[in-house]
């Protein structure tokens, strides 16, 4: 068994990967491969993101992972949309999917902080379940 307290996990400022200034968007990695021994054989990854207001969606930009991917909403209201026109609000309790690839981006709605659980799955090898910064962002 293996107990994770989230003011010992590392927090990551990954707004900084799509140029926004330091501290709208925050990650920490509560699951990843570098967690647990092999004994624990998961093929998935959590993380916790803290996302501040204050960014148009139009200035978020697109961009995609090679991994499925699935934030939960602990707090606070945000607005996602892939590369189709597809838009989705979202709210406390709400889950949206995206498919390994899909361009997506999202911002928070209103003035409150979002806080929400990201699941990932970890295909192949699992190199996609370490914590990293962003990739695939498109310019």
């Amino acid at each position: 068994m293996i107990l994770r307290k989230s003011q010992d996990v590392e927090t990551m400022d990954v707004g900084k990967a799509f140029g926004f200034p330091e501290g709208v968007q925050l990650i920490q990695w509560i699951i990843s491969n570098e967690v647990g021994d092999e004994r624990y054989h998961h093929s998935y990854a959590v993380r916790k993101y803290t996302i501040k207001p204050g960014v148009d969606l139009e200035k978020m930009p697109f961009h995609n992972h090679e991994y499925v991917q699935s934030p939960y909403i602990l707090s606070g209201r945000m607005i996602f949309e892939n590369n189709q026109g597809e838009k989705v609000e979202v709210g406390p309790g709400d889950t949206v999917f995206f498919y390994e690839n899909e361009p997506h981006r999202g911002t928070v709605l209103g003035n409150e902080t979002v806080e929400l659980l990201c699941i990932i799955d970890c295909p192949g090898n699992g190199e996609n379940c370490v914590p990293e910064y962003p990739k695939n962002i498109a310019k």
